[in-house]
């Protein structure tokens, strides 16, 4: 990117951030980023994995307190439907440990022919752990709260999924050609993606998570708030772009969909990180292609605020 292009992106109010390599990404914290009227419907076809884990059957912390997760789950793949995803494959709870993560992103992601879009969603435990190669500034991993083989959280270290084993499996298994989608509704979750680092150098990707590495995302008793902006602000684009929408014209959406819907008392900031392509020439993947009304607006419409940890 030139001086001038940065000042340019710089001096606008809404600009994205640019962090660390010229064509990577970020935004600042629940602001409008900069939008493009021009429309445009996807390319290619998109291969959808959805992750859920509420947690139910685990004897440590997380089993406690089961997550609403279910609810989010379903939200997803009603929309992964109506948006005609060529392959929409579920983990739920005892299915998603971190070998079997791992292989769904290489059966999926693999599916992928240049020009097609891999879409990764995620809704359960997010957490920090130490970090473990000292690649991260922050001396901490970003990481999912996989279960092992036995049905439970702990122990950590040999369960869980860090960032590092997350970004290089998609990497190695999407054609470098297809664009990464990632959506994360989890706590700890702003940099799952790892966008950074030196193995996305040429490729397309970006993350949309429900809040920074330090913060929690909030549940709802029918699913997580993030999922919840998401599916409406879909909902919203269907009728206001039906010649299509970007990446920007989403973000920006789910934003003011958030904070039409949230409660006082819990605030999150919800993120976007990428490379390649900027939010506004990054055509939104799940444009649904039949009426679409989001579960969160209908029969999941109440819900009193729970906090995910």
């Amino acid at each position: 990117m030139s001086r001038g292009a940065q000042a340019s992106v710089f001096g606008s109010l809404f600009a994205l951030r640019l962090v660390c390599q010229s064509d990577t990404f970020a935004a600042d914290a629940n602001k409008e980023i900069d939008d493009v009227s021009d429309a445009e419907t996807r390319g290619g076809n998109v291969h959808i994995l959805i992750c859920g884990l509420d947690y139910q059957g685990d004897r440590n912390w997380a089993g406690k307190q089961p997550l609403d997760t279910a609810f989010a789950f379903e939200m997803v793949e009603q929309l992964a439907r109506v948006c005609a995803a060529t392959t929409i494959k579920k983990l739920w709870n005892a299915q998603c440990t971190k070998e079997a993560v791992l292989e769904a992103i290489r059966e999926v992601g693999g599916q992928c022919d240049a020009g097609d879009c891999f879409v990764f969603y995620y809704t359960g435990h997010g957490d920090a752990m130490a970090d473990d190669d000292g690649d991260e500034a922050s001396g901490f991993d970003s990481a999912l709260c996989l279960l092992g083989p036995d049905g439970q959280v702990e122990p950590r270290n040999l369960y869980w999924l860090r960032d590092d084993d997350f970004a290089q499996t998609v990497v190695e298994s999407v054609d470098e050609d297809a664009h990464v989608v990632v959506l994360a509704d989890c706590c700890h979750s702003g940099t799952i993606l790892d966008v950074t680092k030196p193995i996305w150098a040429g490729r397309t990707a970006l993350s949309i998570t429900g809040c920074t590495d330090k913060q929690t995302s909030a549940g709802t008793g029918k699913g997580g708030m993030f999922t919840r902006a998401l599916t409406r602000a879909i909902q919203d684009l269907q009728e206001e772009c039906p010649d299509g929408y970007m990446t920007s014209r989403v973000y920006n959406k789910t934003l003011a969909k958030y904070q039409e819907y949230k409660l006082a008392q819990h605030t999150q900031d919800i993120t976007i990180h990428g490379c390649g392509l900027q939010p506004t020439q990054f055509t939104w993947p799940l444009q649904a292609q039949e009426p679409y009304v989001a579960l969160a607006n209908t029969q999941y419409r109440e819900f009193e605020l729970l906090t995910k940890a």
